[in-house]
């Protein structure tokens, strides 16, 4: 089963959606499109996640908490996101990030990609 991902990423966020769709081209320049496979929408989402290095503040890093629990499964195994847009929890993968880390201020950008239950 695989695990739940809990962190809230900053505010703003892009999403791109890319419909997977066959398509057939005639003379004339018609064509016929239809959508392909049980699952034609997925996601895929560009996040950006901060916190500060703090020992006076109780509240976790969501950043370097990210950063484990992205290592942690390496590409290989997916968990489950929930993004504020949609509010329904959905299988993703995440392939790469990047961890900057400025003074007690650590940034992690990732692309969490959807993929099929």
């Amino acid at each position: 089963m695989p695990e739940i991902f809990t962190w809230t990423p900053q505010r703003g966020y892009s999403v791109e959606r890319t419909p997977n769709v066959a398509v057939v081209k005639f003379g004339d320049g018609y064509e016929q499109r239809q959508t392909k496979g049980i699952n034609p929408l997925m996601a895929k989402y560009s996040l950006t996640f901060r916190g500060v290095n703090d020992e006076k503040c109780s509240r976790p890093n969501a950043a370097k908490a990210a950063d484990e629990f992205l290592t942690a499964r390496m590409a290989v195994e997916s968990f489950y996101w929930t993004p504020s847009d949609t509010g329904v929890q959905a299988l993703f993968i995440c392939r790469s990030w990047s961890l900057t880390k400025t003074g007690s201020l650590y940034e992690l950008t990732a692309t969490f990609e959807q993929v099929p239950r």
